[in-house]
């Protein structure tokens, strides 16, 4: 998680435009506070509350996944075999519906103009 949260301060950085608004972040300066302090906290080993780990678990599927909006590709497809069991595993450990929910009630939509 680490890894792809890390991505959203290089490759990926282009995308708080988009993914902000989901994690209930409407400029960079708050989008970059939380990839931060997310990236830090699973580094330290430190607790997160659901609501951090669904974001963390929706920008790590992102990142891994997607080269519009992540690093997918930069990670080599040489890679992929290790990295997509990684990446199921960690699914299977924090992906929930409740922290689906949590993602939905929490996500900041700008008004259209």
């Amino acid at each position: 998680m680490v890894l792809s949260l890390n991505e959203y301060a290089g490759t990926a950085q282009h995308t708080y435009k988009l993914l902000g608004p989901v994690l209930g972040q409407l400029d960079k300066h708050g989008w970059y506070a939380l990839t931060t302090r997310l990236k830090e906290a699973i580094r330290a080993n430190q607790p997160l509350s659901d609501l951090d780990w669904a974001r963390a678990m929706f920008l790590t599927d992102i990142c891994f996944g997607s080269t519009l909006l992540g690093s997918g590709l930069r990670f080599g497809r040489g890679a992929d075999e290790y990295w997509f069991e990684v990446l199921r595993s960690v699914q299977e450990k924090v992906s929930t519906y409740a922290r689906f929910l949590l993602l939905l009630e929490n996500a900041s939509y700008p008004a259209l103009q």
